[in-house]
């Protein structure tokens, strides 16, 4: 049996779109994307109707259906409360020691609950915690992962390298390159400055930077 998520991920969407609108511009009817709860056994012309709302939906069609074991994950509210003690994220770098690949990552991204008590992040987020004067739990908001994943593993396949040697051509430290390469990433959760000068990665949204794509 396949379980779906369309109905959640309509109301995850801000508003931005109804049932009624998504079965108008999918051309499936509204019963149908209602009945879509799971499907036991899907046929084409279902795969058809759920590719066209996955389209309209601007996900992949993989992304309709439920994880099996959903995993818990949280965003950290570091961003916000640095603003409001006045520091920026390169200052809380600075005081903190954290890199600021590791500072970026925190405080943009969903992180699954078992990161979160690993060591190296935990060792991170009490120093940013105690800078900010905040709690750790204080600072965690659920969220869902994002889907898509840093091409890392992929690269030093491709190249012949080792993840120390591709740390050494980023510039980034080893250890964040360890920690983020099986983490989800929602790019455009990521300031231009991440995307364009340190993953050189050109399709953030945010600036006409020309640098290569090979990355994510």
């Amino acid at each position: 049996m396949i379980i779906l998520r369309i109905q959640e991920l309509i109301a995850g969407k801000n508003n931005q779109i109804s049932l009624e609108q998504l079965s108008k511009l999918s051309n499936v009817s509204v019963e149908e994307i209602q009945s879509y709860s799971n499907i036991e056994n899907p046929t084409d012309e279902i795969a058809t109707k759920l590719r066209k709302i996955a389209k309209q939906l601007n996900i992949s069609v993989v992304e309709l259906v439920e994880p099996v074991n959903k995993q818990q994950a949280f965003k950290l509210k570091i961003s916000e409360i640095a603003k409001s003690k006045g520091l920026t994220l390169k200052e809380l770098s600075d005081i903190s020691g954290i890199h600021p690949a590791f500072i970026e990552f925190y405080s943009t991204q969903a992180i699954r609950e078992q990161t979160l008590v690993e060591s190296l992040c935990q060792t991170h987020l009490n120093q940013i915690c105690e800078i900010l004067g905040y709690n750790l739990v204080d600072l965690q908001v659920p969220a869902e992962l994002a889907v898509t994943k840093l091409r890392l593993e992929e690269i030093v396949r491709e190249r012949g390298i080792t993840l120390e040697k591709l740390s050494l051509l980023m510039g980034l430290p080893h250890e964040f390159l360890e920690f983020v390469v099986n983490q989800p990433v929602n790019i455009s959760e990521l300031s231009c400055e991440f995307c364009c000068q340190i993953l050189g990665q050109n399709n953030c949204g945010k600036c006409n930077c020309n640098q290569l794509n090979n990355i994510v």
